[in-house]
């Protein structure tokens, strides 16, 4: 083509070409201050059922297997037994031979000591209970001569009044003898009185000696039921010999357990169906810097490892539950530590719930199952064109 014959646009004005360009300029500046776009972030969940209850967290050698898969195991039932220190004690014995011999022969040396003690406490009773009642059998007696002493006395005065009206008639000698008896007879009447009292303070101090008794040996009792318990739980927290029960009832669908298997804290040792169906939820990690953002009712996009987001699309979600305070984040399925320059307990946790047990693409129906991994985008934060590109100018106007 002759280049002669290309347009030259000589019959439109320059001006406006300037005009539409500066239109157009004006619109897309005025586009990119007021259109939002959103800002994603990728984090990580995973799918979980309130219906299945996985045992994991645990390590220690399997010695013994209670529970097979596809078993009905009621709660509290015992699933399996772990070995976890297969050192030897000083005497050559297995560990937790030793630690049950050596309870065994406390709890031994503790019930001796008890009984020991139970039985001087008995004796010491028994005298006290024979005392108080050697004192109150004394107690009628005494009060018979006291009677009798008293009458005694009466009569003594009697005859005192007698001799004494008829003084000009007797000897002064006779006078005189029955004053003494008088005397005498008060006296005797004194001393049972003070004897009675005396009974009296001792069956009261007998009482209370023999309540003393009986509270030690309850205290006794008490105290042996105390040690005891410390010497059980002593063992029970030095015990390495685990036995794992089922946190509640149902059919165990997953079991990796196999006799002299050594079990890590990340594996899972069982699964149990509860038959609790309350749907499939997605547990998110949160990253502290980013919880701000998140609120409750809002949207989430899981891609799903097991179906690919470039081929099947993304799964719709909506949370329903935030954690209020930070949690630590799981290991990695390969057993890797978390990274050491983070601190502890970075992460927030997020729950959100799943529309359905399926995902459905091009008519086709995959099921969800409780375990799978995917990552969640989490929209946490809308910004204006011009706040994105010119994000560098913004932070040094905001200061």
């Amino acid at each position: 083509m002759d280049p002669t014959s290309l347009p030259q646009f000589r019959d439109v004005p320059w001006r406006w070409i300037a005009y539409a360009t500066s239109a157009l300029t004006v619109a897309a500046i005025v586009f990119a201050f007021n259109h939002q776009i959103e800002i994603k972030q990728d984090v990580p969940c995973e799918i979980v059922s309130s219906s299945e209850v996985k045992i994991r967290g645990i390590s220690g050698l399997v010695t013994s297997i209670y529970a097979q898969p596809a078993a009905h195991i009621a709660q509290g039932a015992p699933l399996f037994r772990l070995q976890r220190d297969l050192s030897l004690a000083s005497d050559g014995s297995q560990r937790f031979d030793f630690d049950a011999r050596m309870r065994d022969e406390q709890l031994a040396a503790a019930d001796a000591q008890w009984a020991q003690r139970k039985i001087q406490l008995r004796a010491q009773l028994d005298g006290a209970q024979a005392t108080e009642a050697s004192r109150r059998a004394e107690l009628p007696a005494l009060d018979e001569q006291i009677a009798q002493t008293e009458a005694l006395a009466a009569g003594s005065a009697r005859k005192l009044e007698r001799l004494e009206s008829a003084a000009g008639l007797v000897t002064a000698n006779r006078v005189e003898d029955a004053r003494a008896d008088v005397h005498q007879a008060r006296s005797s009447v004194a001393q049972s009185v003070a004897r009675r009292a005396q009974l009296v303070g001792e069956i009261g101090a007998s009482r209370n000696t023999r309540a003393d008794l009986e509270a030690q040996l309850k205290e006794l009792d008490a105290r042996h039921a105390r040690d005891v318990q410390d010497i059980q739980l002593r063992f029970e927290q030095s015990r390495q010999d685990t036995t794992i029960s089922a946190p509640k009832a149902g059919i165990v669908t997953f079991s990796s357990l196999v006799p002299g298997r050594m079990l890590a804290p990340e594996d899972v040792a069982l699964v149990i169906a509860t038959g609790d169906d309350r749907g499939l939820r997605a547990a998110l990690l949160i990253p502290s810097r980013r919880r701000g953002f998140v609120r409750i009712g809002q949207t989430v996009r899981l891609k799903f490892d097991a179906f690919p987001y470039t081929k099947f699309g993304t799964y719709e979600a909506r949370i329903d539950a935030l954690s209020d305070t930070t949690v630590e984040a799981p290991a990695t399925p390969g057993g890797n530590p978390r990274n050491a320059s983070k601190p502890a307990g970075d992460n927030y946790m997020a729950w959100a719930t799943l529309r359905g047990r399926t995902f459905d693409f091009e008519g086709q129906h995959f099921e969800i199952l409780p375990g799978m991994r995917a990552m969640a985008s989490i929209v946490v934060e809308r910004r204006t064109i011009a706040e994105w590109v010119l994000a560098p100018l913004f932070r040094v106007l905001r200061g």
